[in-house]
């Protein structure tokens, strides 16, 4: 009996205990008036940052904190809004900030997280997302954009609207679907995936990392793709064709069209293939050390 009611006593402990830290956790809600076409900068330490665009000429703020946050900082000047989550000095246990913003949606809207997820949907102006050890996914209009990541994922979608946008990740995958314009993207042991609808120039590289690319150059349009031991593989329509410089110092060569390579040596590994094809107006340079290459011209 005695020991049934000692571990009743501690049950109620734990349950009193988790009740108290549960209660500790709170929420917060603020709207800011803000310009239509301004600015607005979110940066949060761990948890997650979902931004919408909306109609309004305001900003609309919800966060559930875990009781380690010492509070959200909301302040507007001018055409900027700032949404700081501001933790102490001496812990950062049970520091998770989860915000929710809702933004113009013709304004430019600046991110910087650390361990934090981050979501974007139905933001129209340019966008700068950064996090160190967070996943981001984006949905990209036509202005530009410039998305980079440590350790974390990146999963873009376009709407085939032309832009410039920079993507990166150092150890994360990369995946870009519907986008058009010009393109930067790199990863150094992630792989990279992208399908662009209409591009002027394609600037893509990986270090181990595949390297996968499909869609539609523009006339005159120039892709530059390379890996260090990744293979690459691009399937590119273009309009007018392109000339094309193929090169791998250990990896094989293929394409969708019969044209073969040739070794740079007898002696040494190596081989390149080049050509053209249609009138030849673009240019598609690919290069690999070890990796493999294969080339089409048709997605």
């Amino acid at each position: 009996m005695r020991i049934a009611s000692c571990l009743r006593g501690a049950l109620l402990l734990l349950a009193a205990s988790a009740a108290a830290t549960a209660s500790d956790d709170k929420t917060f809600d603020r709207q800011v008036a803000a310009q239509p076409r301004g600015v607005v900068e979110i940066s949060n330490v761990t948890g997650s940052i979902e931004v919408s665009g909306w109609d309004r000429s305001e900003v609309s703020v919800h966060a559930d904190l875990d009781s380690g946050v010492e509070r959200v900082e909301v302040s507007g000047e001018g055409p900027r809004t700032t949404i700081k989550v501001m933790l102490p000095h001496t812990s950062s246990r049970g520091s998770e900030a989860r915000l929710k913003v809702k933004m113009p949606k013709d304004s430019e809207l600046d991110v910087s997280a650390v361990n934090a997820d981050v979501t974007t949907s139905g933001v129209l102006g340019v966008q700068r997302l950064s996090a160190v050890s967070g996943n981001i996914s984006a949905e990209l209009a036509g202005a530009d954009a410039e998305v980079k990541t440590v350790s974390g994922d990146l999963r873009l979608k376009g709407h085939g609207q032309p832009a410039r946008l920079h993507v990166s990740s150092v150890s994360g995958d990369v995946h870009l679907e519907h986008g058009a314009g010009d393109l930067e993207a790199s990863t150094v042991n992630g792989t990279l995936i992208v399908s662009l609808d209409s591009a002027r120039g394609v600037h893509a590289r990986t270090t181990s990392g595949d390297l996968r690319f499909e869609g539609k150059l523009t006339r005159g349009a120039t892709l530059e793709a390379s890996t260090v031991s990744g293979d690459l593989n691009v399937r590119a329509a273009a309009d007018g064709g392109f000339a094309y410089e193929v090169s791998s110092f250990s990896g094989d060569i293929t394409d969708c069209f019969n044209a073969s390579p040739e070794r740079l040596s007898n002696y040494a590994p190596g081989s390149r293939l080049e050509g053209t094809r249609g009138e030849g107006a673009g240019h598609v340079r690919l290069k690999t050390m070890s990796g493999d290459v294969h080339l089409c011209d048709r997605p």
